[in-house]
């Protein structure tokens, strides 16, 4: 009784509880024995799962659980009655026959609450009962794709096997790669990350996890293989979650295309997608969406295939002949070339449709029990994964922005993710709830990323304002290589981080920051600090450091402490450093270089890095007595 009604603590199923405190009442007064009792909640986890793994909507749960104590049948027993009532054709529980279908076909990854996710894989764990279980509650697991998000070649050869005619492996992909089938629970999921099968196999072998060794055991991971899983998982779930009582006035339903229409009523124009992230969002294939698209439907000129072409034999349908697609589609602000292949920063992923569908938590993150460690931790946690996943440069870039947006108000956030972390960018406001405009993604297993919320903006003031987000867009725009389509504005676009290597972009980036934080606050701008040409109040010296040295100094100014000597030589070696304040021995460095840090050590300097120097402990230190 304990673990269900921990399960469903753990769901976030407060709707649940009118319900739940009846049938702890019913046990109170006798009505209910415990055994009864374990069988009733049962019933209300197997609802509430089979109904996320379908893809059910959550809207009517707090209606259903509310009403359900006084629709309990006579003549039933409390558990039986409950099972009745949520059985009814309009609560929508799931049959075994659509949870198996859900399960081999609905984007698994995006339904639900991360913890929702988690519990389903570790209930289907579980039930292997395997003789040496793990312990969930401390273990750090989190959800990774066997077939990767972001495929090699060798991955896209092996999904060219057994394809049905007219998809491609990149159709079968989207298809696939979020489905139930293609997930499991690691803690190796940094070292997994988009390496080729065989490597994966040798992880996965080693796990303490009877899903995990299961995958490892078969030869080749594609289609028949991830269908095959799917099935067994299908089987375990089957057998975990009890089914709704057949014949209670439930119908026959043929698919259900009304997520396709909602889908296709909300891309923005001056946006794209194609019909291989359409079926991977309603679980169907490319195919099968290309088909019912024959019929009429609200933007499906918008609609290509995965390369950015128009669908051959595409027409308007019944509606008026809008002439040629492409034209059309230039019209609205998509960017066609010469070829007729539409811009791919244009297109609308799984993840974009589900966002503005509102299928996906809007600042939701990956959590983990790296939750629990330190905001140290977590800062050299992000720290590490940049350096190790992008090139010097870049990291140094990143370091100067963070540094300048820490010297000009705003303050960080470190994600608590152990598969891939961020460095969130945020602003307190006196009158409001906190705003960011952006975080930072260190990279897994490729390049790092900035990611826009223009979905977390949307809703908050002023950049509800559709206007206004669009002018932080063009000033983001003008940094080398981005371009972040208009119609993306309620969505969360990203850039690579390989943008702010150049001084001129980063520049334009710390403007289009100041930017924001003036708007936020409801101020005007005021360019002062490190985006200009000095370091902060220090005149004369910006142009002998680069940009990570130059923010790092610029926090350090505005903070009172005073002028150092800049790249100069220290020590009987001549070793070469950013900056010195030779009356506290504080030297900053950039790079490594074990000998210069242990000669100056030596000479009696506290030596801190760029890329990891804690700015309040250095100001502490420069400021002190």
């Amino acid at each position: 009784m304990r673990r269900y009604l921990r399960r469903i603590d753990q769901w976030q199923a407060a709707t649940t509880h009118p319900t739940l405190m009846m049938l702890l009442d019913k046990r109170e007064t006798g009505a209910v024995t415990t055994a009864d009792l374990v069988r009733g909640l049962s019933y209300i986890e197997s609802f509430l799962i089979r109904r996320m793994i379908c893809q059910r909507p959550t809207q009517n749960l707090n209606r259903i659980f509310q009403e359900l104590p006084g629709q309990l049948p006579d003549g039933m027993s409390v558990i039986d009655g409950l099972q009745h009532v949520l059985s009814a054709p309009r609560r929508y529980w799931a049959t075994d026959a659509e949870l198996r279908d859900a399960i081999a076909t609905k984007p698994f990854y995006w339904q639900g609450k991360w913890e929702q996710r988690r519990l389903v894989l570790q209930r289907l764990e579980e039930s292997y009962e395997h003789p040496e279980p793990v312990d969930f509650v401390n273990a750090k697991l989190t959800i990774e794709h066997v077939l990767p998000q972001q495929p090699g070649p060798e991955w896209l050869t092996a999904l060219a096997v057994g394809i049905a005619d007219g998809e491609t492996p990149q159709d079968v992909h989207e298809r696939l790669v979020h489905t139930l089938g293609n997930l499991t629970l690691t803690a190796e999921n940094s070292k997994l990350s988009n390496h080729p099968f065989e490597r994966k196999q040798d992880l996965l072998a080693g796990s303490h996890l009877e899903m995990n060794r299961r995958i490892a055991a078969t030869s080749t991971w594609g289609v028949a293989e991830i269908a095959a899983r799917a099935d067994e998982l299908a089987d375990q779930a089957i057998k975990l979650w009890p089914a709704p009582i057949t014949g209670v006035d439930r119908v026959e339903k043929t698919r259900d295309w009304s997520l396709l229409r909602q889908a296709l009523a909300v891309l923005p124009p001056g946006t794209w997608t194609s019909y291989g992230d359409l079926a991977a969002l309603v679980g169907s294939s490319a195919i099968a969406v290309g088909q019912q698209m024959t019929r009429p439907f609200t933007n499906a000129h918008r609609v290509l295939d995965h390369a950015g072409r128009v669908a051959e034999g595409f027409n308007w349908g019944d509606g008026p002949d809008r002439g040629d697609v492409l034209e059309v589609l230039r019209s609205e602000g998509v960017t066609v070339n010469d070829r007729g292949i539409a811009a791919a920063g244009q297109r609308l992923s799984v993840r974009d449709l589900a966002d503005l569908l509102g299928m996906t938590d809007v600042d939701g993150t990956e959590g983990s029990k790296a939750a629990t460690t330190s905001e140290a931790d977590r800062r050299d946690r992000f720290f590490a994964q940049l350096a190790a996943q992008n090139p010097p440069p870049v990291a140094e870039a990143v370091a100067g922005v963070l540094a300048f947006w820490e010297a000009n108000g705003g303050y960080l956030e470190y994600g608590t993710g152990t598969r891939s972390t961020s460095c969130i960018l945020m602003l307190d406001r006196d009158s409001d709830d906190p705003i960011w405009p952006g975080a930072f993604y260190p990279g897994n297993g490729g390049p790092g990323k900035l990611e826009i919320v223009f979905q977390h903006l949307a809703v908050r003031d002023p950049f509800t304002d559709t206007e206004l987000r669009n002018q932080f867009r063009l000033r983001l725009n003008e940094l080398s290589g981005v371009d972040i389509p208009e119609g993306k504005l309620a969505l969360r676009p990203s850039f690579s981080l390989k943008a702010l290597k150049d001084p001129i972009d980063h520049k334009r980036l710390c403007d289009a920051l100041l930017w924001f934080r003036d708007r936020a606050l409801g101020r005007l701008s005021d360019q002062a600090g490190m985006a200009g040409g000095e370091v902060g109040v220090w005149s004369g010296s910006s142009e002998l450091v680069s940009q990570a040295v130059r923010g790092l100094l610029t926090a350090l100014s505005q903070r009172g402490v005073s002028q150092p000597e800049i790249g100069v030589e220290l020590g009987v070696h001549n070793w070469p450093v950013e900056a010195v304040w030779p009356d506290h021995k504080v030297v900053l460095v950039e790079g490594e270089d074990v000998d210069r840090d242990e000669g100056l050590q030596a000479d009696g300097y506290q030596v801190f890095g760029v890329s990891g120097a804690a700015l309040d402990r250095l100001a502490a230190i420069l400021i002190g007595d």
